[in-house]
């Protein structure tokens, strides 16, 4: 009897045929299943974006998306389920969002009540965005960089970004830019006329899209975030054309791009540099020689490189054969034949190895070791050859050499001219302002104060229109200068300062002898810029206080 209830009953629950499988069900399951898969795949492509933990969110996005998805499945009550999924789904989400909206600023966050209200008042309505073009610019293969015609409308903001970053940089005349992720946003740096200045920062994520712009044209893997990577671009301003050269490398915070500009112009023309009448002519004529060592020397980025180029362009590149030595060529010179070597230990065997080819004209970047020096000796007596050197002023360059040498006979007897040189800024010619300098101050600088009536400085008070309204200067836009100019002294090494060398003689016989020669020193020379009107004397302090 107790046999035929227990069958009864378990016959009685086993379902009627057809209850197993339920098509609404499973519509409902992939109704909320896809859109997890698509905030799955935004999350991997944002987490690059917003520089967090890629593989950390993915993981968590698909582990509590398969659990959920599992318990919902398992759990008798279908409606629990379905809650349960919500629920887990939209919790690690919503940490993601939180997350990532801390790492970027107002205008970048998601999921926020202005974001809502901006997506809600745009759907259905095409994004437009209009091309903005300030400058051509050009590829690493110097062809021409057109807005994209087609593609998603974040590709032509990326090229409007771009031009704005890039025209803002040649307006200020920048030497050196550099973006550098920091938290949320990146800083924007330029270096104008050796200074440096801040510039107003960029959104994180319109600086990535920046440098992805500018990797992609200028030859790099814009989908290789961390290696270091160099490229070049042009960009053209009018009837000017200007060659960056690009770097590019990974940090913490995302990735970091620097560009150097290339002014060829300004490197290459002896009579640009700024010496006095005198310098040059004397220098000219030294250089038109055909053997002899010139030794160009400054401080660390004072334009040595510019100068050491300059003079080797005044020799005639089709009846003299021109080599240059140099760890990095910054620019490449036309019918000049150029090595380049990694690091001074195999200066000496490289640069021996140019000299057996015979040369007319050597240009050395620098020289450390005695092995080098003994082969730059042994080539001047026959050869012209131009050496840089890092020295704050000619006597200290000339010192430099003979130590390096070991000799100071051997060091002096080719050698014919010594030169230092600082870098000053000019003035402003639209906004300088004179005024009469203090009496004390010419003392100091023995400066005669009866013939000299005023010196020249940046503007120290706002510049305003005629109608009294504030401005700022178009043309050095508001640093008070505009270019620079060179300094130079020179330091002829004649048979009575070769002896005096020669002889360990006191520096200030020496310094008596160059005086004899009419030699000014360094600073004397920067100071005949101040009494012209080309800088001004807080220049020339800011600059000695650097070498």
């Amino acid at each position: 009897m107790m046999i035929e209830l227990l069958g009864t009953i378990t016959l009685g629950a086993v379902p009627d045929p057809g209850g197993y499988f339920s098509a609404v069900k499973v519509i409902v399951i992939l109704a909320f299943i896809l859109p997890w898969l698509w905030v799955a795949t935004w999350i991997n492509k944002d987490a690059v974006r917003v520089h967090t933990s890629q593989l950390l969110w993915s993981v968590l996005i698909l582990l509590f998306g398969a659990l959920s998805v599992f318990i919902w499945l398992m759990v008798p009550l279908y409606v629990v389920g379905l809650i349960v999924y919500i629920l887990a789904t939209s919790a690690v989400t919503g940490a993601y969002v939180a997350h990532r909206n801390k790492r970027v600023v107002a205008t970048g966050r998601v999921l926020t009540a202005e974001h809502l209200r901006n997506f809600f008042a745009s759907a259905g309505k095409p994004k437009v965005v209009e091309v903005v073009q300030h400058i051509k610019i050009y590829d690493s293969l110097g062809r021409p960089v057109f807005a994209p015609s087609e593609g998603p409308a974040e590709k032509l903001e990326a090229y409007n970004l771009a031009q704005d970053f890039l025209n803002d940089a040649i307006l200020f005349r920048a030497e050196d830019i550099d973006l550098t992720p920091a938290g949320g946003q990146a800083a924007v740096r330029f270096v104008v006329d050796g200074v440096l200045q801040r510039r107003p920062v960029l959104d994180h994520a319109e600086a990535e899209a920046v440098i992805d712009f500018i990797k992609e044209i200028a030859g790099m893997d814009v989908a290789d975030n961390r290696r270091p990577q160099t490229g070049k671009i042009g960009v053209e301003a009018g009837a000017v054309t200007t060659d960056m050269n690009v770097t590019t490398a990974g940090t913490t915070q995302g990735q970091r791009m620097q560009i150097k500009v290339v002014l060829e112009a300004v490197r290459t023309d002896l009579g640009g540099l700024g010496m006095n009448e005198d310098i040059h002519t004397r220098l000219e004529e030294i250089n038109a020689g055909d053997n002899g060592l010139i030794l160009v020397s400054g401080a660390k980025a004072s334009g040595v490189t510019s100068t050491l180029y300059s003079l080797l362009r005044r020799h005639d590149a089709f009846i003299k054969q021109l080599v240059t030595l140099e760890l990095r060529s910054t620019v490449d010179l036309e019918n000049v034949t150029q090595y380049r070597c990694k690091d001074q230990t195999e200066f000496a065997g490289r640069l021996a190895s140019i000299l057996r080819r015979d040369p007319d004209v050597v240009m050395v970047e620098d020289c450390r070791t005695s092995q080098a020096a003994d082969l730059i000796c042994e080539a001047a007596v026959e050869k012209s050859v131009l050496l840089g050197s890092a020295a704050p002023s000619a006597l200290a360059a000339l010192a430099k050499w003979v130590k390096i040498v070991g000799n100071a006979d051997k060091a002096l007897t080719p050698l014919k001219v010594v030169t230092c040189q600082m870098l000053l800024r000019k003035l402003c010619p639209n906004c300088k302002e004179a005024y009469g300098p203090p009496r004390d101050m010419l003392a100091k600088l023995n400066l005669p104060a009866e013939k000299i009536n005023k010196f020249y400085r940046p503007p120290t008070k706002p510049l305003v229109d005629e109608k009294g309204n504030p401005f700022i200067c178009p043309t050095c836009r508001g640093t008070g200068y505009y270019g620079r100019i060179g300094a130079f002294e020179l330091l002829e090494v004649t048979d009575e300062i070769r002896e005096l060398v020669t002889q360990n003689a006191p520096l200030s016989r020496i310094k008596a002898a160059c005086r004899k020669n009419k030699m000014l020193y360094l600073q004397e020379q920067a100071l005949r810029k101040v009494i012209a009107g080309v800088t001004s004397i807080e220049e020339v302090i800011r600059v000695s206080k650097k070498k």
